[in-house]
């Protein structure tokens, strides 16, 4: 695998088989290495290391790279810190000439491989190298069908008289085609030598001309493109939320104190007076886990809160936009600078995968500064806040969809009742807690903790001036017929935003490639258990493709490990409370008896 994320996966299978004592003596072990990788470098220094240690001689081949947009695209959603890659093409060939450099002065302990169609740089590595030359040495390399003109000057004893190695790809058409249409893109672009030396328009000199040279003439040599944003700088004046690398050793460290740290701590969750029945959390996947507690209001208190609210509203209303947006910005930094204490929670009590936790934490510190940005930009001095907004949340968003809500609220100038789900009250306590650690007053944002009943009584409650819900379609059926008896203070309709859930579907046919096909479906259907309003629920299939695409389907499913999501393996978590369980199971049943066939996997490890 090329791909930067799986980078130290794939040195560890090299060190692993160049080790074994198995293989002793056997030269035919190689690796690729990417020159436009940052690493590369010393990832070349590390494998002429591991050389010496096992014995032996590695093949090292080096080519420039072939998944560059993807790894730019990768980082960016992602949110890393920075690219794994160099943003500018010239810096890539410089990169491609060093390495060369390390490999032909370790020839004793790697036999270097130099894939390229670059006139300029198979140049240089001949310069480099020297006129002595024994076989053994060194090769170049080229695609089969590609660079040919350029190797017939380099084979040959009244030529260059040094050896290339001509690869192909070997297979079948539907098995090829992913990887020949990647080097036609590679080779096609605009900034590729073998595209560049068949325009007219592009000299000669041009296309020699030594990329040292063009970067020492820079005025910032070393400098990244600067058309291509850094992940932070995406969306311009807006910082984009940061990520984790979890193929980064390091980071995996960090994140596991962190996530140990969060299981020791006793969650609660409490409205601001502290009166309720309090009661247990446990950890969906775990039912002997609990993860803390949570007081719940009964009706009399939730009024209570309605009115703190109302009394609210005027002197929130009179506080300049800036400062509300202020605030939310402050809010997004708190957050973020807690992301691996809250991801512990949201894996405990929401059952969220390590990377679905992850994005849970970035979509509320994006939510938050996004919300912030439109006010500053399109609230004027002529918006009049509703009043009082009960925002109503689900488990499956626990902070993100709970966060937006919020913070749609309070920004426009409304005090906001929050009523969290009944499943996930320990991390939406968190997020009030740093609302108002960023300044927003306890009572303008108020958690309301409770059952369905707590969130029908805030809806009706003659202070709610405006209702926001996330759920099932028949709940906000149950809002709307409940707003629809009232009016708001000054006799308008109470304003209702709810999102709710449907069927969806993909539909594919038969010029799709299969195995992006299943990778989206696993990824639509599968992630977060399928627990999502946007999870695929009915899958389409072209006749003459399905019966392919059904069997890769069902290999690739059974490759997913299912089980608790402390564990980095785990691909899939719990659904989210006993019920979920029992209407999945009879859904299944269901199915059976119909005679449907039913593909199911094994659970990876223990649950409760």
């Amino acid at each position: 695998a090329e791909e930067a994320d799986r980078l130290e996966l794939s040195l560890d299978l090299l060190e692993s088989h160049a080790l074994d004592p198995d293989l002793a003596g056997w030269d035919g072990l190689g690796f690729v290495v990417q020159a436009y990788g940052k690493r590369c470098p010393f990832v070349i220094d590390w494998i002429i290391d591991l050389a010496q240690r096992a014995g032996r001689r590695i093949m090292v081949r080096l080519v420039k790279g072939a998944y560059w947009d993807a790894e730019i695209k990768r980082a960016q959603v992602d949110g890393l810190p920075d690219f794994p890659v160099y943003t500018r093409k010239v810096h890539t060939d410089v990169a491609y000439i060093a390495c060369a450099k390390k490999l032909l002065a370790a020839k004793a302990h790697v036999f270097p491989q130099f894939a390229t169609h670059n006139a300029q740089s198979l140049a240089t590595i001949y310069q480099l190298a020297g006129p002595d030359f024994a076989i053994g040495d060194y090769e170049f390399q080229c695609l089969h069908g590609m660079g040919e003109p350029l190797y017939d000057e380099v084979v040959g004893s009244n030529k260059l008289d040094r050896p290339c190695r001509i690869y192909a790809p070997v297979g079948t058409h539907e098995t090829l085609l992913a990887y020949l249409v990647r080097r036609l893109l590679e080779n096609g672009a605009n900034s590729s030598f073998v595209n560049r030396i068949a325009n007219p328009e592009v000299s000669i000199a041009e296309l020699v001309t030594d990329p040292v040279e063009v970067v020492t003439a820079m005025d910032a040599p070393g400098s990244k493109h600067p058309i291509i944003a850094l992940p932070r700088d995406l969306y311009g004046a807006r910082v984009n939320s940061a990520g984790i690398d979890l193929s980064d050793e390091t980071a995996l460290a960090a994140l596991g104190d962190a996530l140990r740290e969060s299981a020791a701590i006793g969650w609660l969750a409490q409205p601001a007076s502290g009166e309720g029945k309090s009661r247990p959390v446990a950890n969906p996947a775990d039912a002997l886990d609990i993860v803390g507690t949570v007081v719940e209001m009964d009706e009399a208190a939730a009024a209570r809160a309605v009115d703190t609210a109302v009394a609210a509203a005027e002197s929130w209303a009179a506080v300049p936009v800036a400062e509300r947006a202020a605030c939310l910005d402050r809010a997004a930094d708190l957050i973020d600078s807690r992301m691996q204490l809250l991801m512990g929670l949201i894996m405990r009590e929401a059952g969220k995968s390590a990377p679905n936790a992850i994005a849970e934490v970035r979509e509320a510190v994006d939510f938050l500064r996004y919300y912030a940005q439109q006010a500053r930009a399109t609230l004027g001095a002529a918006h009049a806040p509703l009043g009082p907004v009960t925002c109503i949340s689900p488990w499956n968003f626990p902070l993100a969809i709970f966060i937006g809500q919020v913070a749609a609220a309070l920004v426009t100038g409304n005090p906001v009742l929050a009523k969290p789900a009944e499943e996930t009250p320990l991390i939406a306590a968190q997020g009030i807690a740093l609302l108002h650690a960023a300044g927003v007053p306890a009572d303008v944002v108020q958690l309301v903790p409770g059952d369905g009943q707590i969130g029908a009584a805030l809806v009706g409650a003659a202070g709610t001036q405006g209702v926001m819900f996330t759920g099932s379609t028949e709940v906000a059926r149950i809002i709307q017929r409940q707003l629809a008896t009232r009016l708001a203070s000054d006799g308008t309709p109470i304003p209702f935003i709810a999102e709710t859930g449907g069927q969806n579907a993909m539909i594919v046919d038969s010029s799709a490639l299969a195995e992006q096909v299943v990778a989206d479906v696993i990824a639509s259907a599968f992630d977060s258990a399928g627990q999502r309003c946007s999870a695929l629920r009915v899958l389409c299939l072209q006749e003459d493709v399905a019966d392919r695409i059904l069997s890769m389907l069902r290999g690739a499913l059974h490759e997913l490990s299912i089980g608790r999501t402390d564990r980095l393996s785990t691909d899939i978590g719990p659904v989210i409370s006993a019920d979920a369980q029992i209407n999945i199971n009879s859904h299944i049943e269901k199915m059976r008896r119909m005679g449907r066939r039913v593909e199911q996997i094994e659970l990876a490890g223990e649950t409760g």
